[in-house]
């Protein structure tokens, strides 16, 4: 005949051995995200950001490029083209 108390302990072991693993399981799991996040953002995010910088002026610093305003349309004051959002 088993007692109470051997019955009791089987289930707990379990729940001790369950929560303990939760807590490795989500080190784990923080770790693994930020490594993969790092390895992507190095590996897509670098590359396209060092492409456009090469690629483009924006800010008109590079020599050669024209500074200063666009010259726009004459049209550009009607209002028919105020109203077109996307020209």
């Amino acid at each position: 005949m088993t007692s109470d108390s051997a019955l009791h302990t089987v289930p707990s072991v379990w729940r001790r051995l369950w929560d303990g693993w939760k807590v490795i399981a989500r080190k784990i799991g923080d770790f693994q995200a930020r490594l993969l996040l790092t390895v992507l953002y190095f590996a897509i995010v670098a590359p396209f950001a060092l492409a456009v910088r090469w690629s483009r002026d924006p800010l008109a610093i590079k020599p050669g490029t024209p500074r200063g305003w666009r010259p726009r349309d004459t049209d550009a004051s009607s209002m028919d083209w105020a109203r077109r959002q996307f020209p």
